[in-house]
């Protein structure tokens, strides 16, 4: 299923480089409204990728507010209230939210299930969750998550720095235990969510530059590198518990 590309005017460069980004954030705008109060989950420093500026500004204007939440609170170019906290014992009441958002988060989630019951939790009936996450089915994802079975973790960056040039402290470990359309779907439907969009994003350029035959190769056998998904809480309906 293609993301449905907006037909106001949001602020898309329409690079190579950056549609991944951007496929995300029309993910998110479908959600947003002038009454959306919005959550990040793991929000880091930035709501999408560097130099993608105008459209993350573009974005937070576009709701009532946004908050953040992350392991380690760092400063944030778009979100003024950033907590500490963990996805697994998010610090707010029930109903909190109209939308949840994870970008590139999941991959590292020991006990995803756990996480997205907390999502569940603190949305709104009716309120969406849209994440963006590494396919464990890619030929480079999958190499990942054996190098991080397998090889020492310094052993492993120095192989992630030959395609990633972000530093040692900014690379966490990855689990990649909802990683696949199916299991991230079924992970989301048992935690008390609704699939309703996935998403599959296909690998723009190669990972390394040595082997390009090679490379070429399996790029065709596993074209999608990336998952776009998103899932909404069930409405109450009437005469359900909560109506009595």
């Amino acid at each position: 299923m293609l993301v449905r590309i907006p037909a106001v005017a949001i602020p898309l460069s329409r690079a190579t480089w950056a549609a991944k980004s951007e496929a995300y954030a029309c993910l998110i705008y479908e959600h947003l409204s002038r009454s959306t109060i919005w959550l990040d989950a793991g929000c880091g420093c930035r709501l999408l990728e560097e130099d993608m500026d105008t459209l993350e500004n573009w974005l937070v204007a576009q709701c009532t507010s946004v908050f953040g939440i992350d392991p380690e609170v760092n400063s944030h170019r778009n979100i003024k209230s950033v907590l500490q906290g963990s996805l697994y014992h998010l610090p707010f009441r029930h109903n909190s939210f109209d939308l949840i958002t994870c970008r590139m988060v999941v991959e590292h989630l020991e006990e995803p299930h756990t996480a997205f019951t907390e999502v569940a939790r603190c949305l709104r009936p009716g309120g969406s969750f849209v994440a963006i996450t590494p396919n464990l089915l890619n030929y480079g994802v999958f190499a990942n998550a054996v190098a991080t079975k397998v090889l020492p973790e310094k052993v492993r960056l120095r192989i992630v720095h030959a395609t990633d040039s972000r530093a040692d402290g900014d690379i966490f470990p990855v689990r990649y235990k909802a990683n696949t359309k199916h299991r991230l779907a079924h992970l989301l439907n048992a935690s008390g969510l609704q699939v309703h969009k996935t998403v599959s994003l296909c690998q723009q350029q190669s990972y390394w530059k040595k082997h390009p035959s090679f490379e070429k190769v399996v790029m065709w056998m596993t074209p999608t590198n990336v998952l776009l998904i998103c899932a909404h809480k069930p409405r109450e309906r009437a005469g359900s518990f909560g109506s009595r």
